[in-house]
């Protein structure tokens, strides 16, 4: 699992001024993992009210209903070629959405992860009629207003990350790229990114302050061309990225790594109780942007030589990643 925290924006230049909420990227790759109906009590115990899955397991959309967690799923890569069918996307929604709302709180759905830098590169010429025919099958259900449709992007989608004005997308996307943009720019839909910090430091960390890696205090950065100064490398976000999946819980559901999300619960929070819903609401009309935390250091490391492991998976708007892109 990796821990994602909810931020919100209050100005039109799209940076992140307090964290809102935080939430779960829910992952079940293994043979021992906790049931979705343990995993949901974790997620209260630790007052977290999101989560994202890479799927639409029907167990888990099952488990999450009329409780206070929001949900994103996830269309697996391997099905974009058929949803290019608008029947096809329809039949998809019909089935692994609507049966599930409202009880569930679905509130996003992610088309594809990393289409843009994935090896097989036949996926992308899939990617946009697959999101456009996703939001027509939400929309003809009703269900446009409630659900907001995207993809999950690397940071390799930049050919520039460094200075932050200076980001720029890569001319072998570009074109799809464009047509993306456009999707999210008249569906007011977010765009999400995968960014992880720690893989920019650990390629240079003779050059990258440890604090600044860590949203510690410290000098922080300048942009030499828009003079903005940015404390921590997850805003500025220049280097390399690299995709890890890293639990920081055991299949019991006892913490495996502390990245202080104990502070979190309470004594009385396992008793906390799922209210129910039965009425869709409306995403917030306030941007937000998530943000992920998980360790892939080793149980004996030191609390310090953990955190160092730390990686970051941001999932930014739209109007904060393409006001450069232009």
């Amino acid at each position: 699992m990796h821990v994602y925290c909810f931020s919100h924006f209050s100005d039109n230049n799209g940076f992140v001024r307090g964290i809102a909420s935080l939430g779960i990227n829910y992952g079940q790759i293994g043979n021992n993992l906790p049931q979705p109906e343990n995993v949901l009590d974790l997620l209260i115990s630790l007052k977290l009210t999101k989560a994202r899955i890479y799927d639409t397991n029907p167990q888990i959309l099952s488990a999450f209903a009329n409780s206070s967690v929001e949900l994103i799923v996830t269309v697996e890569n391997q099905m974009l070629a058929s949803l290019i069918d608008p029947q096809q996307a329809l039949q998809w929604v019909s089935t692994r959405i609507q049966p599930y709302v409202p009880a569930t709180r679905i509130t996003g759905i992610s088309v594809g992860n990393e289409v843009f830098t994935d090896d097989d590169t036949a996926l992308l010429a899939y990617l946009v009629p697959a999101v456009v025919n996703i939001h027509g099958a939400l929309a003809q259900l009703g269900l446009d207003g409630y659900i907001k449709v995207s993809t999950s992007n690397s940071l390799a989608v930049l050919s520039e990350s460094f200075p932050p004005s200076a980001g720029t997308f890569n001319t072998e996307v570009s074109g799809v790229m464009s047509q993306f943009l456009h999707f999210l720019s008249s569906t007011e839909s977010p765009f999400w990114i995968n960014a992880y910090p720690y893989f920019a430091y650990k390629d240079k960390p003779d050059d990258v302050p440890l604090d600044y890696v860590l949203f510690k205090p410290n000098s922080g950065m300048d942009d030499p061309f828009t003079k903005l100064h940015y404390d921590n490398m997850l805003y500025a976000q220049p280097g390399p990225t690299s995709e890890r999946n890293y639990g920081l819980f055991q299949p019991d559901c006892t913490m495996a790594y502390n990245v202080g999300l104990s502070s979190l619960s309470s004594p009385s929070s396992s008793t906390l109780s799922n209210p129910s819903s039965s009425t869709l609401s409306s995403p917030s009309s306030t941007s937000s942007a998530s943000i992920s935390l998980a360790s892939s250091a080793t149980k004996d490391a030191n609390t310090e030589s953990m955190a160092v492991y730390w990686m970051v998976v941001c999932l930014l708007t739209f109007q904060v990643l393409i006001r450069r892109a232009y």
